[in-house]
């Protein structure tokens, strides 16, 4: 069996096989950035997007490529936000000279570490009362909240250069928590906010911070679970709470950590940022089947049919970061996360993680969450078992301007779901679904017809290597991109089922990039309406501009490798191109469809005359000058 890296050296030359009937090849098939420019615009590009951009031939690599390094990252959400910040041009490499973990780790080792660093905060003044008696609390955990409180001290840092350009931090974090406005006012002082932001130094002070985190998650698991005790103090960053030995409710009040290491607990609005001051928040448990809550009422009664979602703001929830950092590490258990606030890996001007080591949990946001960033990073990672994941809008994955967002889910046999049925974000295509920006979604913000203040999409990412999955959405999903953004969907393995309405199964629009990428297994496509999978033995049911259609300059490239298929499409489908206005700027620039199926004995529309086994045929529309700029299609069917 070839691997992945070959198959992808195969389908290159191939494909400039392919682009050789119409006179082209991967150096002449590309957008025109002398015409582009009289059309986009926005600013905040991320240099992902710029570089699948100048060479959209090279994706299939860089896909590879990062797969395989997210695929070496399980469990460590600090190494996947890193490589995630530099895909959006801020990236740091902090583990480069050593492991900052590991001198955090030696640092704390001698008895009585915590007690020393709880003396010295409170000599600093953020640790207020009494410094309690430790006693009770186990070594490992002692330890491990020894190295989150140092590197809390060291995240406060990192935050304040972040954030030393903008001099009103209450006032940005009341105008960020707020729901969104469309007045320009309203805008230009959030336009303001992202021109004074370092994400670098966000970036950095979020790795360690993470990082930190997931060393005192390891440091627990070297000792005792089950031991009763419960220590508390309060500090200016929040409430400290190390607890074990039964189920506990943690109530949602301003907490920098909390560890729990056993129990059924319950979980109320935290971990998250709360306020200006309440910059970091951490909850490490160890065990126990756990609900992670937004509201008390949330605990019966999926978001779908919780009657107070829409009176959700965008102050983060559970696991959600604004203007700080946010982490939650689960160790096992069948675990609830359940928010209509944004969280479960959600973050805004911050950083979050949500890890989750085993168990078959169900994961239930409302927009803005489960992988989810905005000028900050959102990873969700979850390591083994059969799980759900259900939300609204932008969510499973999804990066707005200057933001990644990256849900990663490594085992076991999934439901992801962006709600279609009840429709809280009709979409402009069509009011009868919902605008879902979910499932490898990269969003930018259009505004030539509203302030003229563009601004380029950011990256989302989701990924899942095993099991027998179903995906579904309505309009935008499923890897899509729009306005210069970046959404990619990666599934290895099984027999998969994708359901979408309009911009899915790789779908991008005004200049932005969509890629979807299963590697094997018998899976199903279904899109119905419009714009889909530009994107074993596969069937796919696609709608007008699909399986492999340019329009509007654009190139759409669908490749299936093996498999006896079936599909179903009409319109300009099937490796064809839409005809550009005649005399127009667009006449100029290259518009591109390509289709190309490897293997087996597929079945193709009966109206689709040009499509059948066996036949390599170019579909021109418009030769222009030179084929790049041309309008046409190429069917290869090997």
């Amino acid at each position: 069996m070839l691997s992945m890296v070959q198959t992808v050296s195969i389908l290159e030359q191939d494909l400039e096989t392919a682009l050789g009937t119409v006179g082209l090849s991967t150096k002449t098939a590309r957008f025109d950035s002398n015409l582009m420019r009289f059309f986009g615009g926005g600013e905040f590009r991320t240099p992902f997007f710029d570089a699948c951009f100048e060479n959209p031939w090279r994706i299939p690599f860089f896909a590879e490529t990062l797969r395989r390094d997210f695929g070496t990252m399980a469990g460590r959400a600090s190494e996947s936000m890193s490589l995630g910040a530099r895909l959006c041009g801020y990236g740091t490499r902090r583990t480069l000279l050593g492991d900052s973990v590991k001198a955090l780790v030696d640092a704390t080792q001698q008895p009585g570490s915590l007690k020393r660093k709880v003396e010295d905060l409170k000599a600093k003044g953020i640790v207020k009362g009494a410094v309690p008696d430790f006693s009770s609390v186990p070594s490992e955990v002692q330890q491990a909240t020894t190295m989150v409180l140092t590197a809390a001290e060291q995240a406060a840092t990192f935050r304040q250069l972040a954030f030393s350009g903008v001099s009103d931090m209450t006032g940005a974090f009341t105008l960020l928590s707020s729901p969104e406005s469309a007045e320009a006012q309203a805008f230009a002082r959030n336009h303001r906010l992202m021109k004074a932001v370092d994400m670098s130094y966000l970036a950095a002070g979020g790795h360690d911070f993470i990082a930190a985190s997931q060393g005192a998650f390891t440091q627990m698991l070297s000792g005792g679970t089950t031991k009763a005790f419960d220590v508390e103090f309060e500090t200016t960053w929040g409430w400290v709470r190390l607890c074990g030995g039964k189920s506990e409710t943690h109530p949602d009040r301003p907490t920098l950590l909390i560890i729990d290491t056993s129990g059924n607990d319950t979980y109320l609005g935290v971990p998250t940022t709360s306020t200006v001051s309440n910059f970091a928040s951490v909850i490490l448990d160890v065990s126990g089947n756990d609900s992670y809550l937004a509201d008390p009422s949330q605990a019966n009664s999926s978001m779908a049919n919780w009657t107070k979602r829409k009176e959700a703001t965008r102050k983060p929830g559970t696991a959600g970061a604004l203007m700080g950092f946010s982490v939650l590490i689960d160790g096992e258990g069948d675990d609830l996360y359940r928010t209509h606030r944004p969280g479960l890996g959600s973050g805004r001007f911050g950083i979050a993680a949500l890890v989750d080591r085993s168990g078959n949990d169900t994961y239930d946001g409302y927009a803005d969450s489960l992988g989810f960033g905005h000028f900050g990073i959102g990873i969700l990672d979850d390591l083994k078992g059969d799980d759900r994941y259900f939300s609204f809008t932008q969510s499973q994955g999804c990066g707005l301007t200057m933001g990644f967002g990256y849900l990663a889910d490594r085992d076991g046999g999934d439901v992801y779901a962006s709600n279609d049925g009840q429709i809280d974000f009709a979409s402009p295509q069509s009011a009868e679904h919902n605008v879902s920006m979910s499932q490898g979604a990269g969003n930018g913000r259009r505004a030539d017809y509203l302030d003229g203040h563009s601004l380029a999409g950011g990256v989302g990412i989701l990924y899942d290597p095993a099991g027998i999955d179903r995906y579904s959405c309505g309009v935008f999903g499923q890897g899509v991109g729009y306005w210069m953004g970046v959404g990619m969907l990666w599934d290895s393995q099984g027999i998969d089922t994708y359901t979408g309405q309009w911009y899915v199964h790789g779908a991008a629009a005004h200049f932005a990039i969509g890629f979807l990428e299963d590697e094997t297994g018998n899976d199903n496509y279904n899109a119905p309406m419009n714009m889909a999978q530009g994107a074993g033995d596969d069937q796919f049911r696609a709608p007008n501009l699909s399986l492999g259609a340019g329009n509007a300059n654009g190139i759409g490239i669908f490749v299936d490798l093996f498999g006896n298929d079936t599909y179903e499409s009409s319109g300009i489908t099937l490796g064809k191109s839409a005809e550009a206005t005649k005399q127009s700027l667009r006449s100029k620039a290259l518009s591109l469809g390509v289709f190309f199926d490897g293997n087996g004995s597929d079945k193709y529309p009966a109206a689709a005359t040009w499509a059948t086994n066996g036949v390599r045929v170019p579909n021109w529309m418009d030769k222009g000058s030179s084929p790049s700029e041309g309008q046409m299609g190429v069917f290869w069917d090997r």
